[in-house]
Parts: structure tokens; C-alpha cells; sequence
């Protein structure tokens, strides 16, 4: 192994990891970065897939590799605490790098994680290991399996950005429906392959929701902040 050039050494590490159709969509992510018109329409056809067969190893170093990453999810847990809920739910949770950052800040509090990425979830439970106010569990959401006003709080941190209007829609309002008091969103609102990108904030002022805050995230880059929102629904 130790022979062989970067490249094929990474190919048989995929493949071993997870098999002919992780390489196939690691390789399209590649070599279909000069058309995100097609990468959209190929690659990213069904999120669902996209999010199982990228979750795991290889996205939770892109991430922790990324200070900025890491810096916008203590503000957020920071910004959230403020809030003082009872309870919390986070749709799309990923591997729980946000629920990490809201257990160090709101002790005792109960945490609940929702994906519907089973390889996300996999990864979220070894991550958040010994942490016993956090549950996790696999679900939609544009179908909560929760009944109307079960949390205190509902998050979403880039996650409705990856899905198509109609979706997206969905989301909210499952999100507003499982929610007592309010509904906090990150949400980034330029388009790329695998964004859609939403003001979110507009969406909740023309349904006639009162905003507790808006505006953008104060960390990382110049763009970062440009094109992050952040909005917390007063419900």
C-alpha cells in the first residue's frame, strides 16, 4: 500500500470502506466540480443518499478540519442558551457536532437529534458517547415523529438549504408544529450544487411569525458571513 501514488491509495481505501458505490460518488464530487448544474442534477438528485453515503469518517475531518465550522457551532450553542429552553430538538443533526456544543452549555437540559442519515447517526452516537442528556434517533423531517409542542426549542443548521422548495417547506412547518416557544434556524442563503439557499427569515414575516432575532453569523470569513443567517422564530 505504502507503494502506491495518493491517489489509487485513496481509491482502495473508499472502496474498502464503503464499497463500489461510495468510490463511484466520491468521484463524482471530483470530477464534476466545473459543471454544479450537473453535479446538482446527478449527484445530489436525492439528498437522502447523498447525506448517507457522505456521512462518516471522511465528512467529520472535512468538518473538524474546518476552524470555522467549529467557531460558528459555539456561537450558535452560545446564541441558543441565551434562549434558556427546557428542551431542544436539532433536525438534521449530522454526527452532532451542534448537540455537542448545546450540552456544554445548557447542562441538564434534554437534547434530542433527528437525520435521516443512518451513516450520520452511526457516527453522532460514537461521537457523542458518555453525553447523557442527548437521544438520537433516525426520522424525516418533513414527517416528526414527535406529537405538536414537544420541544421547547427546534434547530435546523444548514439543513434546509439542502432540499428543493417544496421540501423545505415541509420542514418548517413539522418544525413549527413540534415546537412550544421557538424555532432557530442557520440556515446560509446562496445557491451552489448541493444548496438551494433560503432567507428563511422572509418566509417566517410573510407567514406572519414574529422574529425574536435575525441576522447574520459573526464568524469566519467575509463570504461565511455574507451569506449565513441566523433566525430564531417567536412562536
Amino acid at each position: 500500500m505504502d507503494s502506491l501514488p495518493p491517489l489509487p491509495a485513496r481509491a482502495v481505501a473508499a472502496w474498502r470502506r464503503g464499497g463500489p458505490r461510495y468510490v463511484w460518488h466520491k468521484a463524482l464530487r471530483r470530477c464534476l466540480g466545473r459543471w454544479p448544474s450537473w453535479k446538482r442534477r446527478i449527484l445530489y438528485r436525492n439528498p437522502r443518499v447523498y447525506w448517507t453515503l457522505r456521512g462518516g469518517d471522511d465528512y467529520f475531518r472535512e468538518q473538524e478540519g474546518q476552524p470555522s465550522r467549529s467557531d460558528r457551532a459555539r456561537w450558535l450553542a452560545e446564541r441558543i442558551a441565551r434562549y434558556a429552553p427546557a428542551s431542544v430538538l436539532e433536525i438534521g443533526c449530522g454526527y452532532g457536532k451542534q448537540l455537542r456544543e448545546l450540552d456544554a452549555r445548557l447542562p441538564g437540559v434534554p437534547l434530542f437529534g433527528l437525520d435521516f442519515s443512518p451513516t450520520q447517526l452511526a457516527f453522532a452516537r460514537r461521537h457523542l458517547d458518555g453525553l447523557g442528556g442527548v437521544s438520537l434517533c433516525l426520522g424525516d423531517g418533513q414527517r416528526l415523529p414527535f406529537p405538536d409542542s414537544s420541544f421547547d426549542l427546534v434547530l435546523t443548521s444548514a439543513v434546509i438549504l439542502h432540499n428543493a422548495p417544496e421540501v423545505a417547506e415541509r420542514i418548517r412547518l413539522e418544525a413549527i408544529r413540534v415546537a412550544r416557544r421557538w424555532v432557530a434556524h442557520n440556515e446560509d442563503t446562496d445557491e451552489s450544487y448541493n444548496r438551494f439557499g433560503y432567507d428563511t427569515a422572509a418566509w417566517y414575516r410573510g407567514a406572519g411569525i414574529r422574529l425574536a432575532e435575525c441576522g447574520p453569523i459573526p464568524v469566519g470569513s467575509a463570504d461565511e458571513i455574507a451569506r449565513s443567517q441566523f433566525c430564531v422564530a417567536a412562536l
